[in-house]
């Protein structure tokens, strides 16, 4: 298998995410476009987390009061958007197990709670 090439104009966290991924897995024309995608996004976040180091955490407003700085809520946000995109990709897992949906896996979650609570009704426990 070759590693296909890197997009153009990624930065470092985006270009080290599309080498850990292409090296690993073989994807197709669409999860080619679309971890080009989280791979610019990783670059997002990974210039947003620059910037809180550089400006920090709190900040001084329009008004002169000090406040959270805006880049902490965009950063959290981009974070989110990476992690979703990444599932999104459902790439399998390393012993080859089809990767789930994000409806599957909070369908899972939410079985898993129903029969923990059966179990503890009933004075049992999982395991």
């Amino acid at each position: 298998m070759e590693t296909p090439k890197a997009p153009p104009k990624l930065g470092k966290a985006g270009r080290e995410l599309w080498r850990a991924i292409t090296l690993n897995w073989e994807l197709d024309a669409r999860e080619l476009a679309q971890l080009a995608a989280i791979c610019r996004q990783s670059d997002d976040v990974a210039l947003l987390e620059q910037a809180l180091i550089s400006d920090g955490l709190i900040v001084i407003g329009s008004a002169g009061q000090p406040r959270m700085n805006g880049v902490v809520t965009e950063l959290r946000q981009s974070r989110m958007a990476v992690s979703k995109m990444l599932c999104d990709l459902r790439l399998p897992a390393a012993d080859g197990t089809p990767a789930m949906s994000a409806a599957s896996l909070s369908a899972q979650k939410a079985s898993n709670v129903r029969w923990d609570l059966d179990r503890e009704r009933k004075g049992l426990r999982r395991g």
